[in-house]
């Protein structure tokens, strides 16, 4: 992902999501852990701002979804639901409760909780 402020960004990441940052010796990019040996590549660079499209997201699964929300009230940050009415959470079809919301570059996550009624 290119971003105006590498540091801003992946201090959202971090702060919002609790991942780790790995450390690099890059200095014009920022690394986040997302586990299971996947990892969040912030690079620096970015000029113009981001197309705002829902469909387009990064999907992010955490462990304590209203942890996630109240960060983002905290910060005030707007999340909604896919069709973009504020504050307002789904539920996806297998039981998933997710919402949406953009990152400081205006990239769109959507964040749901790892707690779906389907299995996996």
């Amino acid at each position: 992902m290119q971003a105006a402020d590498i540091d801003r960004s992946a201090a959202f990441y971090h702060e919002a999501f609790g991942l780790r940052i790995i450390p690099t010796p890059l200095k014009n990019r920022r690394w986040l852990d997302l586990g299971n040996g996947l990892a969040l590549h912030i690079l620096d660079g970015r000029t113009t701002p981001k197309p705002s499209n829902r469909n387009e997201h990064l999907a992010l699964h955490v462990d304590d979804l209203a942890t996630v929300i109240a960060w983002l009230d905290r910060h005030g940050r707007v999340w909604t639901d896919l069709a973009g009415t504020p504050h307002t959470m789904q539920l996806r079809f297998d039981g998933v409760r997710q919402i949406y919301a953009q990152d400081p570059d205006g990239y769109w996550l959507e964040i749901g909780d790892a707690r779906g009624t389907a299995p996996r």
